[in-house]
């Protein structure tokens, strides 16, 4: 890549890289909040969620292990981002430039990592409408069935963390593949954008369902051994 290309132009009218990518909803519109504010009100939203969903938890299920409360915790904010900002995206992709208010404003700084949010990228929106439609919903019925201790918890838990590994790592890869191989990076040349908006905060995605399939694998190896010795004990009689 030339280093012309990693020095933002002053006369291109958004701050978005490559500098040539058409943006979705003809005019942008920069953001009036600044970022610190942005993320401080995402974050407490999310906050007061989750304080709230373990409140429900405990009064549901008081007897749950600590372990399952954090999973249910970890369900409740993939729904609730899935479905609602992931959502929005959906259904403002073709827009996004010029959308200002506090969800198109933090898609607006996020897509500094990430131009395919503001171009109607094809496999971003169609990633991003499918988290939003399947596994919004169904990462908070996997919230519920840990909470009520459900034998359908695991199947729809390893489902669920399938998808969002698997989609993650598309992610990931699609952006490296054009970075790498067609010299066409969809990130600001600072590196904090890079390595915190896009690498940081997408690889929770990637450990943490990892660690969910594992788990229902584990459980799910465990029940059938279990199923295994009663019908040979059955067979016995």
């Amino acid at each position: 890549m030339g280093i012309s290309d990693a020095i933002p132009d002053p006369a291109v009218a958004h701050p978005y890289f490559p500098q040539s990518v058409v943006l979705s909803g003809g005019t942008y519109l920069p953001n009036d909040w600044d970022v610190v504010t942005l993320i401080a009100v995402f974050g407490a939203g999310w906050a007061a969620i989750m304080f709230v969903t373990l409140l429900i938890v405990k009064e549901i299920n008081p007897s749950l292990k600590k372990a399952d409360r954090a999973l249910v915790l970890w369900f409740v904010l993939c729904g609730a981002i899935h479905l609602f900002f992931e959502g929005y995206f959906m259904y403002n992709h073709h827009r996004m430039a010029s959308m200002n208010d506090f969800f198109g404003q933090l898609w607006k700084e996020y897509a500094l990592s990430d131009s395919r949010y503001m171009a109607s990228d094809p496999f971003v929106l169609c990633m991003e409408s499918w988290t939003a439609i399947f596994w919004g919903p169904l990462s908070f019925l996997t919230a519920l069935l840990i909470t009520t201790t459900s034998p359908y918890r695991h199947p729809v838990q390893a489902l669920v963390s399938t998808g969002q590994f698997y989609g993650d790592v598309l992610y990931y890869t699609t952006s490296l593949f054009d970075d790498i191989y067609k010299q066409r990076r969809h990130y600001r040349p600072e590196p904090y954008y890079f390595w915190f908006y896009f690498i940081f905060m997408n690889g929770a995605w990637i450990v943490i369902p990892l660690c969910c399939v594992f788990s229902s694998m584990r459980a799910t190896g465990k029940a059938f051994a279990v199923a295994q010795k009663v019908e040979q004990g059955k067979k016995k009689l």
